[in-house]
């Protein structure tokens, strides 16, 4: 098999075992049918042994004055029923319950009985999520550090579905190193972009025309630099990426305002199938990959993303 991301092999080597032992699956959405589930987010359904389902129960402020609670768990057990049958329709191993209390927490009562590798996270759309979702992602990734897919369900039901490639941020860090090799184990075999984002130099005043001269040709010369250290970067991310089994071309661009937008512009140009991406990294030259990047660009897309910590804090090991 040859494909058109592909970069000296017909097929790239395999880094380790793909599947997930056990999937804590947080719907605070439920898609219309097992037909909208985006392909990656099937595609890690499918790797998982085992998966609970959570259903919170999230009531808005004025709920929780007015004593208007039995609502919103009624809610929460239909949404349960309605993604278990999903799942078994599917042939998923999968439990769940629904649960009362800050998002947050109940996570962490979950987290600590089913001792998860993996989180999925399904939110309702930007334009539409509820106040308990503002920063969810963000807090869930700092404090289980555990790798966290999302994606986003509108209040038909429906989702991206796009199949197109895997969007592989990739700056040279351990960081996201990490992040493409865990991407192969889990999503192995798909097409693949890596890209690197590179930040042009801040024009810098000079009086006098020589001197302003002068600058603008350091500007452009540096500018030049970064432009070449951004390719050998995203040409080192596609070998790590052939080497994890996908198939991946390099794509280095310069920021266009904010790094997260830039992110957001290259996926939907490509109509990629989900965003992955390490939580913190540097590139050579300035900071690309820090949580709150990866946060904007949850709230800013619909997309499936996939957000990979190098290593856990509570068992101080390695997600696999």
């Amino acid at each position: 098999m040859s494909s058109p991301y592909g970069v000296g092999s017909d097929a790239p080597p395999t880094s380790g075992t793909p599947g997930i032992q056990r999937l804590l699956f947080v719907s605070d959405a439920a898609v219309a049918g097992v037909d909208e589930l985006p392909p990656v987010v099937r595609g890690v359904m499918d790797a998982a042994t085992e998966v609970n389902v959570l259903t919170p129960t999230l009531p808005g402020r004025l709920a929780w004055l007015a004593d208007d609670v039995d609502r919103f768990r009624h809610y929460a057990d239909e949404r349960l029923d309605t993604v278990l049958s999903q799942l078994h329709a599917i042939g998923a191993d999968a439990g769940g319950a629904a649960a009362l209390g800050s998002v947050v927490t109940v996570i962490a009562d979950a987290v600590t009985a089913f001792e998860p590798d993996h989180i999925l996270i399904a939110l309702h759309v930007s334009q539409h999520a509820n106040w308990q979702e503002r920063r969810l992602i963000e807090h869930v990734e700092n404090r289980f550090r555990l790798p966290i897919v999302t994606f986003a369900v509108d209040p038909a039901g429906h989702t991206r579905t796009a199949d197109g490639p895997l969007l592989l941020c990739y700056d040279g860090s351990a960081d996201a190193k990490h992040a493409i090799e865990h991407a192969g184990r889990v999503l192995g075999g798909r097409d693949a972009l890596v890209v690197t984002i590179w930040q042009p130099t801040p024009a810098v005043e000079s009086s006098g025309s020589a001197g302003a001269t002068d600058s603008a040709f350091d500007v452009v010369e540096l500018d030049r630099a970064a432009a070449d250290f951004g390719e050998r970067i995203a040409r080192e991310g596609v070998r790590i990426a052939q080497h994890a089994g996908l198939y991946a071309k390099p794509v280095a661009v310069e920021a266009a305002g904010p790094v997260w937008k830039t992110i957001v512009e290259i996926a939907d140009r490509h109509d990629v199938a989900t965003i992955v991406m390490g939580s913190h990294g540097l590139t050579g030259l300035r900071p690309m990959l820090l949580g709150s990047v990866s946060s904007a660009i949850v709230h800013h897309t619909d997309r499936p993303t996939l957000i990979i910590r190098q290593c856990t804090q509570q068992t101080g090991r390695t997600p696999h």
